[in-house]
């Protein structure tokens, strides 16, 4: 028989290893993209030549902060249109769990790309 002291190690072990998916959905300009961008930036998940990049782009194109939704942006015409064609898949971990994040597109001539 185990103590609850050791089920509660084991609980947080089980946590720490915790491995969450999820998918983002809406329509265009709903902030799919830039939601996965802030995650991934907040979790210290993006490498530094990524954000410095990014934020290049961001100043040429105006923008005063970086436009974090080009962080999942793989495809040149993704980056070039400013939206998303595929879906992206990006990984990130916190102390307490495993993160698989998928942005999709939201134009409608583009959803089909998520199901496949």
């Amino acid at each position: 028989m185990t103590s609850t002291t050791d089920q509660v190690a084991n609980l947080a072990d089980l946590a720490a290893t915790t491995l969450l998916r999820f998918a983002t959905a809406g329509s265009v300009d709903d902030g799919k993209s830039t939601l996965v961008g802030r995650l991934l930036h907040d979790s210290k998940s993006v490498l530094t030549d990524q954000l410095e990049a990014v934020e290049r782009v961001s100043a040429s194109r105006g923008q005063d902060a970086p436009d974090l939704a080009l962080l999942t942006d793989g495809l040149r015409a993704e980056r070039e249109q400013g939206i998303t064609i595929d879906v992206a898949y990006r990984y990130f971990a916190t102390a307490r769990r495993r993160f698989i994040l998928a942005d999709t597109p939201g134009h409608v001539q583009y959803t089909r790309n998520m199901v496949t």
